[in-house]
Parts: structure tokens; C-alpha cells; sequence
């Protein structure tokens, strides 16, 4: 890169000589490149082509006593505000300077006769300093102007990255330097805001992350080398938390570490220099960390709020599922029922009315005994299933903390998923290592929704539709926790699923109607409002496994308010 200069003047001589002067040196490490033409029409053919000069050297007198002037005013409208221009005349007198100065907009005015080298390279290095810095408070003014415009739409920490990815171009413009900002060393590349290539941001962000586990101080700036890093680079490490705006309920998300790399475009920098881009950096970093926790929290406060809403919708929608299933069930015993009352209606009016001889009596009698045993039977079937969905949709509707039988609560669960375990051919085998004796006292709403969604999965992925399956739930007793193990022999997780199955709208189902959020509704009841733990084995082609512990007693505090 260089230092591009347009020299303009009808004497070959001069274009000589300030080649001569200039092709020596040098100015912030970077040599000169020279652009001759040699009168206005040239120079205004080259400015259609080229506008990207520094400074421009224009002699007064050319085609005529004012080209050198016409021809100023074209380049400040054709090159860039920074580009200065330096008049060089061998006439001062034919205009005034102050005139000239104020009335073109130009920077220098020289007379020719006082022109020597050193003069000349002083006069073009100021210019030089100067377009620089205009360049930057241009440079600055841009992106102030996109701040604005970014600003106004960061709600999300996607948002946010955008923004402060300007912000970064901002300070490396300020501070000439490149840096690399990774705001999740956890997630590597994808959370880096640089503009290097991806092995060198590999490279600092491994460097990073092995000096977060040599806990390495943070906060402080750092020389390159403490890590592994070239000298001319320095690092800050930092921590995003969420503690000092979230302790609800004493659940504190875990620290986001991060850290940022400056590399240095110079070999030698002031110490100053380095002051002031460590100041900048550590408010850079601390701005990060406040709007970053406030984006996170809300986004997590949004998504339990959305996961609370689905939970009640999703209650909603069971008991209504379970209402169908139910009154479906109903109709065979109530039918029977109703079948067996008239047979005994029939038989009575027979042995009433002397219908009957002696000898068809005892048949009678038979008959009209195995209609009433029939009847009983049925009206017995009808009101355990009616007891049973009683019991599960008040739990499910409430959130009242009671003692209960946990065995019992997951076998109304199955019992009332009936309907729909027997139209897909699937049967649910309950068993229980606990003592008779052993009682739980949680939010058997909580525990039959999680039941229920654990056993719709089943039914939606695990099976496909017409093979026959079997789902094993086992209860039992450690300690001060039960245990309850939900296991099938289906087709099983697919990888790329298994490390975020408990995460909101990840499926493999969303082609057959699957939202995503049944498991991440599961995990958030166990966890939060039960108290308990959740985790999953499987094995393609083998099956799946859920396995929880849950508190034997739930803490008050644990369980949030109806929904």
C-alpha cells in the first residue's frame, strides 16, 4: 500500500524533481506513488478515471492563467473530502493567497522559488496527516450513523452481535488495529466477531480458552505471549453473568466466558497508545456484558413464559383429548349395560306375568342372573374409568401440593390413555420396587403431565404406526427421591438430536405434526417446578429410556403459580 499523490503541472521539469524528492521516502512505513499529468484537460480525463488520491500538487498557470484554480474545484468534486491539494504557482502575486485559500478550499499555497526538498516532503507529510484524520472523522461519522440505525432494532442477542460487531470496526478504525471477539469461547467460531480467517481465529480462540482454564485473570489486559500469542498482540479475558439480575428462586445461569485479541497494524506502539486502547476495550467489553446478560435473560424469561402458556394449552388439549377417548370408552360398557337392564327387564316381566312354565324357570333364572352380573360388571367398568379421569383431570388443573399414592397417579395416567394406546397396538406395563407404605408428596398435575407427554412421544416416534410395542414405566425408592424409569423398544433418538432433545421446537417430527416442545416441557416440569432430574438413553434400532428423580417431598417454592 501506498501513498498515492497527483501531480499536475505543464513543466516536465517539475514532475522530475518532485519524483526525485518524494521516491525516497517514506511516512507511516508506506513509499509514494506519483500520478503526472500535465495540464487541466489531462488531469480532468485521469479524475474520470481515478478519484482516490491523498493529496493533490496543481500548478496555477497552465492552458490558462486560472486551469490550476478551474481545476481545484473539480477535484474536490470528484476525489474524497480527505484529499487535500497544495498550490504551486512561479506567479504569488497573480492572486492573492488569502483570496485563493478561503475561495478553493485548498490546504498549502507555494511559490515555486521557495519550494526545497525538505519543504516540499514537510508540506506533503501535513497533508498526508491530515487527510488521515479526515478520513477517520468520516470513518467515525459513518458509523455513528450506522449505530443509530443498528441500535434500533436490537432486541435479540443476534441483534446485539450485529451491533457490537460495528462497534469493533469502530474501535479498530480509532485504534488502528484488528481484533478478534469471541463473546462464547464454549461455542468457538460461531460466537467470534473478526474479520481473520477461520485458522487464526482457531488459533486465539483455543489460546483463549485454555487461559480461561488456567484461570487466567480477567479483566486485566495481557501481553500476547502469557498465552501463546505474538508480541505485537495483547488479550483481555471476561466473564458474562446473569447473577446480578437474576437469584429467582436461587437458579443462577452459569457464567458465558469470552475474551478479545487486539493485534496491533504497527510494531512499535506508545504506551499510551496501548492505555488507550485497553480503556476502550474494557468498555467495550463491559457494555457486551450488560446488554448480553439483559438480552439473555429476557430471551430465557420469554421462553419459560411461552413454555408456561404451552404447558396450560397443552393440559387443555390432553383433557379434551382424554374427554373423547373416555366417552368413547364409555359407549361398550354403558352398552352392555344398557343391553343386559333390558334382558332383565324382559325376564322379570316373564316370571311376573307366569309367562314361564316350571320347566323354563331355572332357565330364566340363569339368564336373568348373568344379565345382572353382566350389568354390574359394566356399570363397574364405566365408573372406575369415570373415577380414574376424574381424579387425573382435576390433578391436571390443579397445582395444589398433596401426599399421594405416585404408583396410582402414573396407572390413571395409563388407564386413561387407553383409547389411545390401544388404537396403536401399544401396551404399558407398570411396576413398583417400593414399600406399601411410601408416599409422595408433589403436584400430581405436574407429575401426570410429564407422564402423559413422555408416553405421547412414545406413541408419535418411538413406534411405527401398526407395530405392536411395548412401553415399561418402573417406580421406584432412593433414598429421599423416587425414581421412575420410561423405556421403550422402538426405533430410538436420532444422533444429531440427542445432545438438544430437551431444548424448545427441536424435533425429528415436524413432518408428522411434532412442535418440538413436549420434551422441552417435560424437562422444564421436572426441573423447575418438581425439583427433580431428567435424563435420556438410546440406542438406534434399541429403544429409549427417560429416567427421573424426583424429591419424595416437593419444596413449596419450587412449584410456580397456575397457570
Amino acid at each position: 500500500m501506498a501513498w498515492k499523490i497527483l501531480v499536475v503541472d505543464d513543466d516536465v521539469d517539475v514532475h522530475a524533481v518532485t519524483n526525485l524528492v518524494l521516491k525516497q521516502k517514506s511516512w507511516r512505513k508506506q513509499r509514494f506513488q506519483l500520478t503526472s499529468a500535465h495540464s487541466k484537460t489531462e488531469a480532468a480525463e485521469l479524475l474520470a478515471k481515478e478519484q482516490d488520491f491523498h493529496v493533490a500538487l496543481i500548478d496555477v498557470v497552465m492552458e490558462n492563467e486560472s486551469a490550476g484554480l478551474e481545476l481545484c474545484e473539480l477535484v474536490r468534486e470528484r476525489c474524497p473530502r480527505s484529499t487535500r491539494i497544495i498550490l504551486r504557482t512561479g506567479q504569488p502575486g497573480l492572486v492573492p493567497e488569502e483570496e485563493i485559500l478561503n475561495d478553493y478550499d485548498i490546504d498549502y499555497y507555494m511559490n515555486k522559488a521557495d519550494i526545497s526538498p525538505e519543504r516540499l516532503f514537510s508540506v506533503v507529510r501535513a497533508c498526508l496527516r491530515s487527510s488521515q484524520d479526515i478520513s477517520t472523522l468520516l470513518a467515525y461519522g459513518r458509523q455513528l450513523q450506522s449505530f443509530t440505525r443498528t441500535l434500533q432494532y436490537v432486541s435479540t442477542v443476534e441483534d446485539l452481535v450485529v451491533f457490537m460487531g460495528e462497534a469493533l470496526a469502530f474501535l479498530e478504525l480509532k485504534h488502528h488495529c484488528q481484533t478478534v471477539f469471541v463473546y462464547d469461547l464454549n461455542e468457538g467460531v460461531d460466537s467470534s466477531i473478526s474479520e481473520k480467517g477461520i485458522d487464526q481465529r482457531l488459533e486465539y480462540i483455543e489460546a483463549m480458552s485454555m487461559a480461561h482454564k488456567d484461570s487466567v485473570e480477567l479483566m486485566i489486559e495481557q501481553e500476547g505471549p502469557v498465552i501463546g500469542l505474538s508480541e505485537s498482540d495483547f488479550f483481555i479475558l471476561f466473564e458474562a453473568r446473569e447473577e446480578h439480575l437474576s437469584k429467582e428462586k436461587g437458579r443462577v445461569s452459569p457464567p458465558v466466558p469470552g475474551g478479545i485479541v487486539f493485534s496491533m497494524k504497527s510494531e512499535s506502539v506508545s504506551g499510551k497508545a496501548r492505555r488507550d486502547l485497553a480503556s476502550d476495550a474494557k468498555l467495550f467489553i463491559e457494555n457486551w456484558c450488560i446488554a448480553f446478560s439483559t438480552l439473555r435473560l429476557r430471551e430465557r424469561l420469554s421462553q419459560e413464559q411461552n413454555l408456561r402458556s404451552q404447558m396450560y394449552q397443552e393440559r387443555l388439549e390432553s383433557i379434551a383429548t382424554m374427554v373423547a377417548g373416555v366417552a368413547h370408552e364409555l359407549n361398550t360398557p354403558l352398552g352392555v349395560a344398557r343391553t343386559a337392564g333390558s334382558m332383565v327387564n324382559d325376564l322379570t316381566g316373564q316370571v311376573i306375568g307366569g309367562v314361564a312354565d316350571s320347566d323354563e324357570l331355572v332357565e330364566v333364572e340363569t339368564d336373568l342372573a348373568e344379565s345382572v352380573r353382566l350389568m354390574n360388571k359394566n356399570l363397574d367398568r364405566a365408573h372406575g374409568m369415570i373415577q380414574s379421569f376424574r381424579k387425573l383431570s382435576a390433578s391436571q388443573l390443579s397445582d395444589e401440593r398433596i401426599e399421594a399414592d405416585i404408583v396410582k397417579i402414573i396407572e390413571d395416567c395409563v388407564e386413561t390413555m387407553g383409547p389411545d394406546l390401544r388404537r396403536c397396538g401399544i401396551s404399558v406395563q407398570v411396576s413398583s420396587s417400593c414399600s406399601e407404605g411410601d408416599r409422595w408428596v408433589g403436584y400430581p398435575g405436574h407429575l401426570s403431565q410429564v407422564v402423559i407427554n413422555l408416553i405421547q412421544n412414545a406413541l408419535r416416534y418411538a413406534y411405527d404406526p401398526g407395530v405392536a410395542g411395548i412401553i415399561a414405566i418402573h417406580v421406584g425408592r432412593a433414598d429421599a427421591e423416587f425414581t421412575i424409569r420410561l423405556s421403550d423398544r422402538g426405533k430410538g433418538v436420532p444422533e444429531e438430536i440427542k445432545p438438544k432433545m430437551f431444548d424448545a421446537f427441536v424435533t425429528s417430527g415436524r413432518d408428522i405434526g411434532g412442535t418440538g416442545l413436549g420434551l422441552a416441557i417435560v424437562h422444564n416440569i421436572v426441573t423447575n417446578l418438581l425439583g427433580g432430574s431428567i435424563t435420556c438413553e438410546s440406542t438406534l434400532g434399541v429403544g429409549t429410556a427417560f429416567s427421573m428423580l424426583i424429591p419424595a417431598v416437593c419444596k413449596k417454592d419450587e412449584a410456580v403459580q397456575p397457570v
